[in-house]
């Protein structure tokens, strides 16, 4: 039994570009939905809270700092 294939380069390139095109969706839904998944997938790595910056009234009760107009 003789089979004679033959692929046309047009699948050839529709083929590619279908490929092409799922990498690029992955590669678009991670970028919109990779977030929400890694703090899904990251439940036991909890975020702690930056520390507020000390707030001094130093600067702003001292009068010598400011100019005088």
């Amino acid at each position: 039994m003789h089979v004679f294939a033959y692929l046309d380069p047009g699948s050839v390139s529709a083929a590619l570009a279908a490929v092409l095109a799922g990498v690029a969706g992955i590669g678009a839904a991670f970028r919109t939905f990779g977030s929400n998944l890694k703090n899904r997938l990251m439940f036991w790595k909890k975020d702690e809270p930056a520390p507020e910056a000390a707030v001094t009234t130093a600067s702003v009760d001292n009068p010598e700092d400011k100019s005088t107009e």
